[in-house]
């Protein structure tokens, strides 16, 4: 053991800044307390850990604690585990098991940060006196210096727990067995190595106590022999010499003899009847008061003896002077006939040799009422009681010494210096295992957080969130690996598109279209029972995959899923409906792959899409030259735009009344290589592939240039054809607006056509068009009577020109229903002050007819075909028009 002179320079730092530490970590922890920190720092698996780990740690304790009871041998100084600190272990884990499911009521919930201030408080108190910085209290200082370590960390640990619970309230054990008990490992394996130091320490102090109980039982024989050897000495000088010459002899050999030994305190010649015949000064009233009056003492010095015999003075032992009587028979021829030697008992040990012991006292028992300190003290004597109150850590050994007699010497623990010192740095195992097992649950908790994560993005890498079907990449992965030993397998695939799902899109939000899908793909699932791969391809397009099936089974499930999809979705209290297209493409052959057979149910889809929708289509193999074509025109369009290469060209429109160009259609012209290609077939393209927005951006640019580059087209008013995509743009009327002041034109020279399909559209549509009415432009409605003509609708739009569709013009010249029906379309347009504009006339009687109904303005080929801006300009010039003033 090292004494305090010899600690560690790293251990007198540590003691001098731990004060200032301990006054931090209570600031910090009081914080973390009071706002709950902890809940940044712990999710709720590590929480959950951490509380299985404290409940280890108390059980480690309590077993250990009951191990060390029972195990220890009762001849050692104290146990490591004492056995309150057992009961203290046991309660605490049987009150935090009996809190690991039960949840604190709101009522109490301020009971949790009381309690744990109180905790961390009474922790540092104990911290402070463990470390020294704090005297210990009177009544520990005798204690256990190995419970006064273990009890703050139990207390820090206890109240951690209780921090835990308060702010984790749904506890439970979640972890992996591995990290269980890895976790079990680090605390039990830190908690044995601090119970196995901590015991070393106890068995190398209880061996020096038994060891000094052996030196000191030594040294009294010791001192016993040499006296016993010099006290022979004088009995043979006495022996030898005559009867004058006795006395003298012993007159000059006891005082001589008291000098030389120390220990001897006086010496006494008996008579026959021990009486004294010479005594020193000593002797004399030593006589008097201890041994004339005790009969024991008579009884021992009256027994025959030829040797020397040793006997302790009872009366004198619970003095400053405890004496211990050597006899020596004298055979003398004078009346002498005992020498009794009186040593002093404190001088029989030479204390300076027992330095290296002196945290340990030595007591020697004469009887349970006589212990006498054996350190060359003057403590006096204690009853066995009184010695194990006084000393609560103790070693009991029985010594027989040179006189035959048996004693039982008793070492007791005086200065704990040297344990407080050792248990400090036992203590830094339990802190350094706590913040180890702290560390590991960090760990675990990250890696497990990790893993949890890696799993999730792997799952939503290949699966979709909202539906939960495969994303494409995988169902390529896991549709490809089927065609493993499936030689011959009659594979198929479903490809579902919504109808028009955008539009539920634009008018119920976002939000709403997610569910509306989930539902959606939920009843493709039911629907498709024979199917085993379920993917989603894009936004509202679905797969269903066959690995073999049979063409009955392909066209009862298309059946199903587009009749699932047709019932009613009830979300949210409104009522949606939805229709589906579906493209079948089936395969034998190795040759064709996934990718292959879904673009060949994409081509079938287009061609049941084309066909109305709500309906499913077989792939053929025609359909792929018109999808070859398709792509094609896409892809060429694409370059014709980004190349400038579309042309606008213009149709005039002529007042009926007066046979001038009153006004312009402006259309779209695609010329490739010297030739042109039909709008009725690139349109359509353009519509379903979205490019039909930059073409009409483009196409409006355009007209808007040539409008303000040429005075005889300002003197008209020019339509310009709108697709609904492009009107749906959020910025399409600002941006339009901002051009015609760029080019300084007048809004009244444009006119916005759009078909009767669109505007009888209400919400967002009709808003957009009255927003250009305000503005000062024309709005007109193409194709009128192709739609939902009514008068409610004309009522409601904001629009100005109603153009009647071709359609209507076709043997109009013949009596009968057809020119009955356009006679009321033309007078119901012109009830409502709307100007209404005639297409594809062709003759001259159709001319008339239509002059004669009313009807304000004609196109047609009859009077001009669409031309480039050239040849307008020609026709311009050579026909003087002079707009209409209301135009």
């Amino acid at each position: 053991m090292t004494t305090p002179t010899e600690q560690p320079i790293f251990l007198q730092q540590i003691k001098a800044n731990l004060e200032q530490c301990c006054k931090n970590l209570y600031t910090e922890l009081y914080k973390l307390l009071k706002l709950n920190g902890m809940t940044k720092y712990f999710t709720q698996s590590a929480a959950n850990l951490a509380y299985f780990g404290i409940l280890l740690f108390f059980a480690a304790i309590t077993l250990l604690g009951f191990l060390d009871i029972v195990i220890t041998p009762a001849s050692m100084l104290m146990n490591v585990i004492s056995d309150y600190m057992l009961i203290v272990s046991a309660v605490a884990f049987l009150i935090l098991y009996g809190l690991f499911r039960w949840r604190t009521p709101k009522q109490l919930q301020f009971v949790g940060p009381i309690l744990t201030s109180l905790g961390i408080t009474a922790f540092i108190i104990l911290q402070l006196v463990v470390w020294g910085v704090l005297p210990a209290p009177e009544a520990a200082r005798f204690s256990n210096p190995f419970t006064l370590a273990l009890a703050s960390v139990m207390l820090l640990t206890f109240f951690l727990a209780l921090t835990i619970r308060h702010n984790y309230p749904y506890l439970k054990i979640d972890a992996s067995w591995a990290t269980l008990r890895l976790l079990s490992f680090i605390i039990l394996l830190g908690v044995l190595v601090w119970y196995a130091m901590s015991a070393r320490i106890v068995y190398l102090e209880t061996k020096n106590a038994l060891t000094k109980i052996q030196l000191i039982g030594n040294m009294i024989d010791s001192r016993f022999i040499d006296q016993i050897k010099a006290l022979e000495r004088i009995k043979q000088r006495v022996e030898r010499a005559d009867t004058y010459a006795t006395d003298e002899l012993l007159a000059t050999d006891m005082p001589a003899y008291i000098t030389d030994y120390e220990i001897i305190e006086g010496m006494l010649i008996l008579d026959e009847q021990q009486r004294p015949i010479v005594t020193s000064a000593f002797a004399e009233p030593f006589w008097q008061l201890h041994m004339r009056t005790s009969e024991g003492i008579k009884n021992w010095l009256a027994q025959p003896s030829e040797t020397t015999r040793i006997a302790a003075n009872g009366s004198s032992l619970n003095t400053q002077t405890p004496i211990v009587m050597m006899a020596v028979p004298l055979k003398s021829k004078t009346d002498a006939k005992q020498l009794v030697a009186l040593l002093n008992l404190n001088g029989l040990v030479a204390a300076e040799y027992l330095d290296y012991l002196s945290a340990i006292k030595t007591f020697m028992a004469f009887n349970p009422e006589v212990l006498v300190a054996m350190q060359g003290s003057t403590d006096g004597t204690y009853t066995l009681h009184r010695l194990q109150q006084t000393y609560p850590h103790s070693v009991n050994d029985k010594v027989t010494l040179i006189t035959g007699i048996e004693h039982d010497f008793y070492s007791v623990l005086i200065d704990y210096t040297p344990l407080h010192e050792a248990t400090r740095l036992q203590q830094m195992l339990l802190w350094l295992t706590g913040a180890f097992a702290f560390i590991y649950i960090l760990a675990a908790d990250t890696t497990k957080r990790l893993r949890a994560e890696s799993k999730k993005l792997a799952s939503m890498a290949r699966y979709d969130e909202l539906t939960g079907y495969l994303r494409r990449d995988a169902f390529n992965q896991d549709t490809q690996s089927m065609m493993i030993d499936c030689e011959g397998c009659r594979r198929a695939v479903l490809f579902v598109n919504l109808d028009k799902f955008n539009s539920i899109n634009d008018g119920l939000g976002h939000r709403m279209g997610d569910h509306v899908l989930k539902l959606t793909a939920q009843r493709i699932r039911s629907a498709a029972q024979g199917a085993d791969v379920f993917a989603r391809f894009s936004n509202d397009e679905f797969i269903v995959y066959y690995r073999d099936t049979t063409a009955h089974q392909l066209k009862k499930d298309a059946a199903a899923v587009i009749k699932a999809v047709a019932e009613v979705f009830a979300v949210e209290d409104l009522s949606v409906h939805l229709t589906a297209s579906i493209g079948i493409a089936v395969a034998t052959q190795a040759q064709i792959d996934t990718e292959q057979l879904v673009q060949f149910a994409d081509i079938a889809m287009d061609k049941a899409k084309a066909a109305g929708g709500n309906q499913y289509a077989i792939y053929q193999s025609d359909m792929q030259d018109s999808h070859e074509q398709l792509v094609a025109i896409r892809t060429q369009l694409q370059v014709a735009m980004n190349q400038d290469q579309l042309e606008a060209y213009y149709q005039p429109i002529f007042s009926a009344e007066t046979g001038r160009i009153v006004s312009v259609e402006s259309l779209v012209r695609w010329r490739k290589d010297g030739s042109f290609i039909s709008p009725a077939l690139f349109i359509p393209i353009a519509e379903q592939t979205g490019q039909v927005i930059q073409l009409g951006e483009q196409m409006l640019q355009k007209v808007i240039r040539d409008l303000s580059e040429n005075a005889e087209l300002q003197k008209l008013t020019v339509a310009v054809n709108v697709s609904p995509h492009q009107l749906a743009r959020a910025n399409f009327v600002n941006d339009l607006v901002s051009q015609i002041k760029r080019h300084k034109l007048s809004p009244q020279q444009l006119t916005i056509e759009l078909t009767e399909a669109v505007m009888s559209e209400a919400g967002q549509t009709e808003e957009r068009l009255r927003q250009l009415r305000e503005h000062g432009l024309h709005v007109a409605i193409d194709d009128f009577g192709t739609g939902f003509s009514s008068l409610a609708y004309l009522t409601r739009q904001p629009a100005d020109i109603i153009k009647i569709d071709r359609a209507f013009t076709l043997g109009v010249e013949a009596e009968g229903k057809q020119r009955n029906l356009l006679s009321k379309m033309i007078e119901m347009c012109q009830q409502l002050d709307k100007v209404v504009v005639v297409e594809g006339v062709e003759t001259a009687e159709q001319v008339e007819l239509f002059k004669a109904l009313g009807v304000d303005r004609l196109q047609g080929f009859y009077f001009a075909k669409p031309m480039p801006l050239s040849q307008l300009i020609e026709l311009l010039r050579s026909n003087v028009t002079t707009p209409d003033e209301d135009q």
